[in-house]
């Protein structure tokens, strides 16, 4: 059953939850009009960062997806600046969206989103580097940071 709540399904339905709760529970505004279009620009930040580091995966022919094991440490590029920098492009995306949204309910989807990437799908991912690459991943979680 876990293999279905993967993150791009998580993302998909917090998005999904933002949209209803701003029809059905707006709690409020965030910002005005004209600073709420800074969300376009930090949901085209978290797309870049989530195809950048995904190509990054893709041409060191390693697995992309959160419940396989990985076949490669890919630690340069996006992954020298942060170990998960999909989860962090994911979270952008959703915060950038609350800020389109404008309410302050669409602002639980992108906390969510961390919170259980930062509970449950990072320490499973960390747990099978660890027992795969040894002394090479822990070396790389001593000189970068989960998130940023």
């Amino acid at each position: 059953m876990h293999h279905l709540f993967i993150p791009p399904v998580l993302w998909a339905v917090l998005l999904g939850l933002m949209v209803y709760a701003r029809e059905t529970l707006p709690l409020g505004s965030l910002l005005d009009t004209p600073a709420r279009l800074g969300g376009v620009a930090v949901i085209a930040a978290g797309l870049g960062i989530q195809a950048v580091a995904a190509g990054q995966f893709l041409r060191a022919r390693t697995n992309l997806h959160a419940f396989g094991d990985p076949d490669r440490l890919v630690t340069d590029g996006l992954f020298a600046l942060s170990r998960n920098p999909m989860y962090l492009g994911f979270v952008l995306t959703l915060a950038g969206a609350a800020l389109l949204l404008n309410t302050l309910s669409a602002l639980a989807g992108p906390v969510v989103f961390f919170l259980v990437a930062n509970a449950w799908y990072i320490p499973r991912e960390e747990r099978l580097a660890e027992a795969i690459f040894g002394d090479a991943y822990r070396a790389y979680r001593a000189r970068v940071r989960r998130w940023l």
